[in-house]
């Protein structure tokens, strides 16, 4: 008996092992436009069946019917048979009773280029490919059902790339061999994986690596230095901003969309996203890109680190007055901070991107719950709890100002707050925000929280209290910061 505890002491660990792995092999092709990554997936379950379930999302990141992105062969798999359930996200294989399964599929673009409208879709040519994690690799529908911090083991075995056909995502750079070991769905799927004709730079913060990586020549002075040295500024200002000097791996991936040289399209359309240990930008690019608004993205979508990443929502929508609304507040005041935005500067934008914008939207007053509901349907909602958010922040950064007597701010809770939710492992909650505020200004702002935030009543910021140098006038119905210059500004404290 003794023996035999023995044994299950030493073979359990290995059985929950073997479930929590699984390899993949992606196979290059002299013609990707054509026939896209061939995938082999992997894995060995602990009783032998016939049957298994792949989980391959039919949606991902707003886009739909990705299904049509996914090729199964059976010349690939002659010996299973194969069912696609679109519906249900979800691939059923049958073969004869074994553990080992194994299953073969191409993934390939489903649109032509170009395209001004499409971001998140499976981009693979002969070029280059730029695809989503959650869309380039199945994973067993069990690994679903697990709970979110469930660590898994995935294997991935790049073949018969050439070497000038570079490697990239946000776990390694350069390698045709990796072990990942993350959790699903805060991890593996919510990545990207890029080859080809990339360029790459990186430089160090605190003997760790940075990565940029991008493609392409870009229009309007955005050439390699100037993208470059102004995301070493804006990596570099933030991890000082928040003392933070951990993270071992990072990345940042810019990619095209359109690379358009005339002025056929006149206007563009960029956009970011922070995923695990990187952030990723897509823009349009022909002569109307304009410079500040990717710096205002750099900045932005780095922030997300900290502000959504680190310091994470439990609520996800509920929360996006704090995640999105703060992440904008400290975009503007981390590009004041570093002089990447003179005071005037970082003036007008506020009043004109925060403040006026916020005030000229006809939905700006609809309850939290309802942003929750029609966050993805509409742009004018989509901006709220940015914009509500980011007022509540300058408020709040300026009231702690006044209650220390110019001793601290709001960066100091937010680091106090970054400190709690890394130490306790917690997600953000509106409670939770509201215990730090009572103790940043020893008293409970629960009934303006509600008010302003839930309800989505307007501040009166002319009423308000603010300090030297900083009030409030109301032009053509919409409030407007006017700074004082020749008072003593206190605003960035350090």
């Amino acid at each position: 008996m003794f023996k035999k505890l023995i044994f299950l002491i030493f073979i359990l660990p290995l059985i929950a092992y073997s479930q929590n792995k699984i390899s993949y092999k992606v196979y290059y092709d002299e013609d990707l436009s054509k026939n896209g990554l061939k995938v082999r997936v992997d894995y060995t379950l602990k009783k032998a069946s016939d049957t298994l379930s792949f989980y391959y999302a039919n949606e991902n990141w707003g886009e739909i019917e990705l299904f049509k992105n996914l090729v199964l062969l059976k010349g690939d798999n002659p010996d299973i048979i194969f069912e696609s359930k679109p519906k249900d996200n979800k691939i059923k294989i049958r073969q004869k009773k074994g553990t080992h399964f194994s299953l073969v599929y191409h993934i390939k673009q489903d649109f032509t280029d170009p395209s001004y409208k499409i971001f998140n879709r499976p981009r693979i040519n002969n070029t280059f490919f730029h695809v989503l994690g959650k869309n380039l690799f199945m994973v067993p529908v069990s690994f679903t059902e697990m709970p979110d911090e469930q660590e898994f083991q995935f294997v991935i075995e790049w073949i018969d790339f050439p070497k000038k056909f570079t490697l990239h995502n946000n776990f390694a750079s350069q390698v045709q061999q990796q072990k990942i070991k993350t959790a699903l769905w805060s991890g593996f799927y919510n990545s990207l994986f890029i080859g080809g004709d990339y360029r790459f730079y990186s430089f160090t913060i605190h003997d760790k690596p940075v990565y940029f990586a991008l493609r392409d020549e870009w229009s309007n002075g955005f050439t390699d230095d100037f993208l470059f040295s102004n995301l070493k500024k804006a990596i570099h200002s933030q991890r000082d901003f928040w003392k933070d000097y951990d993270q071992d791996y990072f990345t940042v991936i810019m990619t095209p969309t359109v690379s358009q040289k005339d002025s056929l399209y006149k206007g563009y359309s960029t956009t970011g996203s922070a995923i695990k240990n990187a952030f990723i930008i897509q823009g349009t690019n022909n002569p109307f890109n304009d410079k500040d608004s990717y710096l205002y993205l750099f900045h932005h979508e780095l922030m997300h680190e900290w502000i959504g990443n680190t310091i994470q929502n439990k609520h996800e929508e509920l929360n996006y007055w704090f995640s999105e609304g703060f992440t904008d507040y400290y975009t503007y005041k981390n590009r004041l901070r570093i002089k990447n935005l003179s005071m005037d500067e970082w003036q007008k934008l506020f009043n004109h991107e925060i403040l006026k914008a916020h005030w000229k939207n006809p939905e700006r007053n609809i309850p939290n719950y309802k942003i929750k509901d029609d966050f993805w349907k509409s742009r004018n909602v989509e901006k709220i709890p940015y914009r509500r958010g980011a007022i509540f922040a300058l408020w709040l950064d300026n009231q702690i100002i006044l209650k220390t007597r110019y001793k601290k701010s709001l960066d100091d809770l937010m680091r106090d707050l970054l400190k709690t939710c890394k130490e306790k492992k917690i997600k953000f909650t509106d409670e939770l925000f509201i215990e730090f505020v009572q103790k940043y200004l020893d008293q409970d702002i629960s009934y303006f929280f509600q008010k302003h935030i839930l309800n989505g009543e307007d501040i009166d910021l002319p009423k308000e209290k603010w300090i030297e140098g900083f009030a409030f006038r109301v032009t053509d119905g919409v409030p407007q910061l006017e700074i004082d210059h020749s008072k003593n500004e206190k605003y960035l404290i350090e």
